[in-house]
């Protein structure tokens, strides 16, 4: 099952080129599944066909799915947010701000994306495309599964432990509901599915994630971080497209000056992601909505192109041995030396790379191995590892 996650920053064009790449994907053979996981669905509107909660038969080969994210949080959280509300409740918090504070930020887009591994299990789909939610979102939810698999881990053996000896004489003394096993059964189980997810981000043969940007200084900003988070988290970026490039034939001073100002915005989009594979979209004199003009931009960004191929392949993270030493080494673009800290804690390597941190178990093969030295090669950072 090929899977490709549309992500950028909000009103870049997204779900246009998710929704596009869908259609054409359908008309190239594949049966083809497109999912919003943003909280603000609009794939309705781009195909102007009602969708729903289950998949929705769009066209020939292709089928739709804006996911309910409530009903999947009372399916995946529904045990543990009963216990959190009721803990609020017992701190003096009231009924309504507790059933607020039982849902955490994100949580809706994490879920939705969770869907996946369904559909990943029954194998039903040739190709999945995903419409994400705005790259800032999208960050905190693809960091997801590395997180909680961390937790499950190092935590939550203890606190389990920890909680059956003390619970008899906790229920009593504590001023609030002590947790049940059954709430460590419901963390166990989420947690567990958020490690299936991270394998599935991980596999870059058969998973990639596509940017889109609007040759703006800001949009080009953000993009380079999403790119650097991506590859510190290991997920594989195969292609850009660079969406709403005013066309040649504008002759009007206004649009021409603005013509320049994305020509040169253009060229350092080239610089700094390549090798990255680009393609680019003019602007439309018409709002993209319906099948027709969909499949007019699909054919306009892809040509005769097969828009699930893996435009570009590079694994972000890398085990080597080289003359008897380990060597990790991670696909960093934009970070500076200086931006740059790391740290071994027994089977865990902790790298910063500026704002972003990532805790990495190192495979048993590095366990007795320790940080030799670190040296910047490119965009790769090798880091050497001797017993």
């Amino acid at each position: 099952m090929r899977l490709i996650l549309f992500t950028g920053k909000g009103g870049v064009g997204k779900t246009t080129l998710s929704a596009a790449t869908a259609l054409l994907s359908a008309k190239k053979g594949h049966k083809t599944l497109v999912i919003s996981t943003d909280a603000a669905h609009s794939l309705s509107d781009s195909f102007e066909v009602p969708l729903a909660n289950t998949p929705i038969k769009i066209a020939p080969n292709l089928f739709g799915r804006e996911v309910n994210a409530l009903e999947e949080i009372e399916k995946k959280w529904g045990d543990i947010k009963a216990y959190l509300t009721e803990f609020f409740a017992s701190q003096g918090i009231n009924s309504i701000e507790a059933e607020e504070l039982s849902v955490f930020p994100g949580m809706e887009e994490l879920f939705s994306l969770m869907e996946i591994r369904n559909y990943r299990k029954t194998n039903e789909y040739d190709v999945i495309i995903v419409d994400c939610a705005p790259t800032g979102d999208t960050l905190r939810l693809l960091s997801a599964p590395e997180i909680t698999n961390w937790y499950l881990k190092h935590i939550f053996p203890i606190q389990r432990t920890a909680a059956r000896a003390v619970r008899p004489v906790a229920s009593r003394i504590l001023p609030f509901p002590f947790p049940k096993d059954n709430i460590f059964e419901a963390m166990k189980k989420l947690t567990l599915q958020l490690a299936e997810m991270k394998e599935i981000l991980e596999d870059a043969k058969r998973t990639s994630i596509r940017l889109i940007i609007n040759p703006e200084k800001m949009v080009i900003k953000e993009a380079q971080r999403a790119y650097t988070f991506f590859n510190l988290f290991g997920f594989s970026v195969d292609l850009i497209i660079v969406n709403r490039m005013i066309p040649d034939q504008v002759e009007d001073p206004y649009f021409l000056q603005w013509k320049a100002i994305q020509e040169q915005y253009y060229r350092t989009i080239e610089e700094i992601f390549a090798p990255l594979p680009l393609l680019s979209l003019p602007l439309f004199s018409r709002e993209i909505v319906g099948l027709p003009l969909l499949d007019e931009i699909a054919r306009t960004v892809y040509g005769d192109q097969d828009p699930t191929q893996l435009f570009f392949s590079q694994k972000p993270v890398r085990i080597e041995k080289v003359d008897g030493r380990y060597i990790l080494s991670l696909n960093l673009p934009f970070v500076e030396k200086s931006d740059l800290d790391l740290t071994q804690k027994g089977e865990e390597l902790i790298v910063r790379a500026g704002a972003f941190k990532r805790n990495i178990l190192l495979p048993r093969i590095l366990l007795h191995h320790s940080i030799l030295g670190a040296k910047f090669e490119g965009e790769r950072l090798h880091i050497t590892f001797a017993p």
